[in-house]
């Protein structure tokens, strides 16, 4: 099958360029034809084709001629099948392109539900299959009198996870002290991630007799926010910020981290907490979007409300309890490694196989 994969790809960083580029590359090793359509910055990882739009300085702009370069594009790559990333802009791109006879899905990753349910119902119009990446963000599209085929969550690169040295050692090389907890976040610092609270979760956890380091990864508009509350509350030494960090350095703190927090307010998914139960250390997420298909509370992690005590309830009874921990670890990690890129690749031509003449 010739396939047109559109959307954010390789090298840019975020949960929906990762989800497009493993894709992409487990299509290719499953014997499939691929081209991928995506921003100017786009480059190949698997020796792929990758067309790219041009550079657009003009503020605004960008979007819509990504729109119009990518419906152009697929119109001269004649694929089988387009599947659009992202339903604002890659969807709208392959919506216009199937008046010209491309077939096309497309896949909501749950930001694009938040720009214009109009425009959302548009690029879904045409398609022959919607897919979602959970069960939460496909009830709420349907909620919108948009109809879901399937929902195909991200997966994992086992080979990144499989073989992680023990956390004492990534601690050490990491200069972390082996005697102090440690609390993992890992996203962008915007609104819909809610690490703004996390001040507050640690401000909660300084009265529960827990010594605990809360580290985030990741850079965005929220971080002088963030950095004001931490001082305001007096816990500037207990939440580092540490920008941006690659893949291979960020799995290295999954593995050294007692947990990971994730307070979103919104998330469609929520790749992040998948690869942290992949190197084995569990998760408290609020009770949202992708962490209610991901995480069985009080199984293989926890569930709660974006309330900073309880939040703070929820790790000090991880920190203090290492046997807990160390079985929701264990859970955790079986479950996501059997989530593959791979089986996220196989769920697709399933899909496609059924759809698809």
């Amino acid at each position: 099958m010739r396939i047109a994969l559109v959307g954010p790809y390789h090298p840019d960083l975020g949960g929906v360029q990762l989800y497009t580029t493993h894709l992409a590359g487990e299509l290719l090793s499953l014997g499939h034809e691929v081209v991928v359509i995506s921003y100017h910055g786009a480059r190949s990882r698997w020796e792929e084709a990758v067309r790219r739009s041009p550079r657009i300085g003009v503020p605004g702009l960008r979007g819509a001629a990504f729109i119009a370069h990518s419906a152009i594009s697929i119109a001269r790559e004649d694929p089988d099948v387009v599947l659009a990333q992202y339903a604002i802009t890659s969807g709208l791109a392959a919506w216009l392109a199937s008046m010209m006879g491309a077939p096309y899905t497309v896949t909501f990753h749950g930001s694009d539900l938040r720009v214009s349910p109009r425009l959302s119902r548009l690029a879904a119009s045409r398609a022959v299959a919607v897919i979602s990446v959970s069960s939460w963000l496909a009830g709420r599209l349907r909620e919108r009198g948009i109809d879901v085929t399937g929902v195909i969550p991200g997966g994992v690169d086992p080979n990144a996870f499989s073989s992680l040295p023990p956390r004492e050692r990534v601690r050490s090389e990491l200069g972390l002290d082996p005697e102090e907890g440690v609390i993992l976040s890992v996203g962008a610092l915007v609104e819909a991630k809610g690490f703004d609270i996390i001040p507050e979760v640690a401000s909660a956890l300084e009265g529960k007799g827990v010594d605990a380091t809360f580290i985030l990864i990741g850079e965005g508009p929220l971080r002088r926010r963030i950095e004001a509350k931490a001082g305001r509350l007096g816990v500037s030494d207990r939440v580092r910020l540490l920008g941006r960090k690659e893949f291979g350095e960020t799995v290295r703190y999954y593995r050294a981290a007692d947990v990971l927090l994730h307070p979103a307010v919104f998330e469609g998914f929520g790749l992040v907490m998948l690869e942290s139960m992949a190197a084995g250390t569990p998760v408290v997420a609020t009770r949202v979007g992708g962490a209610m298909d991901l995480i069985e509370d009080g199984v293989d992690g926890f569930l709660t409300g974006r309330d900073p005590g309880e939040m703070a309830s929820r790790l000090a009874t991880l920190l203090l309890d290492r046997d807990l921990r160390d079985k929701m670890g264990r859970r955790g990690r079986d479950k996501a490694l059997s989530r593959t890129w791979r089986r996220v690749a196989q769920d697709y031509v399933e899909l496609l196989e059924g759809v698809i003449p």
